[in-house]
């Protein structure tokens, strides 16, 4: 749906997302009390179906009419038969590394796949592979790629803006704005239920519905801040910036009491296990 460099670690998100909506549920798969047997099936049935009834036909639609743009306008095409299988691959790898980590106690890892999932996806679309990822989103095929105003002085600010108001306005800006509602839409029910009943059965004090959208609202905004200030140390010191941030990234979201700590409270999703590390 955002083009196949996108469009991949999605689908790996969107599983992890999945699983970890369901952490109550499937946290149970670890040490007893376990999970009713079948459990961790229904839910990767759910997350197989959203991704082959949902996500995979709105990301091949596009790739189909749109292939320049989903190539970054690096191809005339898309091979669909073989991206529909990476993506339903990438799905069913999300969601059960995420559970494997969520029976194995270790929430925060399981969290991160989440988090760093939407980082890898943010990044392919604002940096791309050349660094000019944005300026490949907003071109719908190769002849306005190349057409895109050069950022000169602030003056060209100007054109830049026209350019990206004739692609927000285009017929592909449209079908994004049509798949994108369903996929996104089709995607935070799933997990929104998911995560309420999971409160329920564990009688947990959590947040609501609109509580737990705005948590990952505010996450999500934050991964597409870190993902453009990537973007900027890679274009002014080199891929070794993104080797050196790395480590600072994963501490910043992994550790105990950084990021998905944070997160993992504020939803009311199962601690870590006391001796995990």
């Amino acid at each position: 749906m955002l083009g196949v460099y996108a469009d991949l670690p999605w689908s790996y998100a969107a599983g992890a997302g999945i699983a970890l909506a369901a952490a109550h549920q499937l946290r149970g798969a670890g040490p007893p009390p376990r999970p009713a047997r079948g459990v961790t099936g229904r839910y990767l049935l759910l997350a197989m179906a959203y991704g082959a009834v949902v996500f995979v036909p709105a990301s091949l639609l596009v790739a189909h009419r749109y292939p320049q743009w989903a190539t970054l306008q690096y191809g005339d095409g898309v091979p669909l038969a073989r991206l529909a299988a990476a993506e339903l691959a990438l799905t069913a790898a999300g969601f059960l590394v995420t559970r494997l980590l969520l029976a194995a106690g270790r929430t925060r890892w399981a969290a991160s796949q989440v988090i760093f999932g939407c980082l890898v996806m943010c990044v392919a679309v604002v940096h791309g592979p050349d660094g000019d990822g944005w300026k490949r989103f907003l071109s719908r095929d190769r002849a306005a790629f190349a057409d895109f105003p050069e950022f000169q002085t602030v003056a060209d600010a100007g054109a830049i803006a026209g350019h990206a108001a004739v692609f927000l306005t285009s017929g592909l800006a449209v079908t994004l704005y049509l798949t994108g509602a369903v996929t996104l839409g089709v995607l935070g029910l799933i997990m929104g239920v998911l995560h309420q009943f999971g409160l329920t059965d564990a009688g947990a004090d959590g947040p609501g519905p609109l509580r737990a959208a705005f948590a990952a609202a505010v996450t999500g905004a934050g991964v597409a801040a870190v993902a453009a200030l990537v973007s900027l140390l890679v274009h002014g010191v080199g891929w070794v910036a993104a080797a050196a941030v790395a480590p600072v990234l994963l501490v910043a979201v992994a550790a105990r009491g950084a990021y998905a700590t944070v997160l993992i409270d504020d939803l009311a999703l199962p601690a870590d296990h006391p001796t995990d590390e």
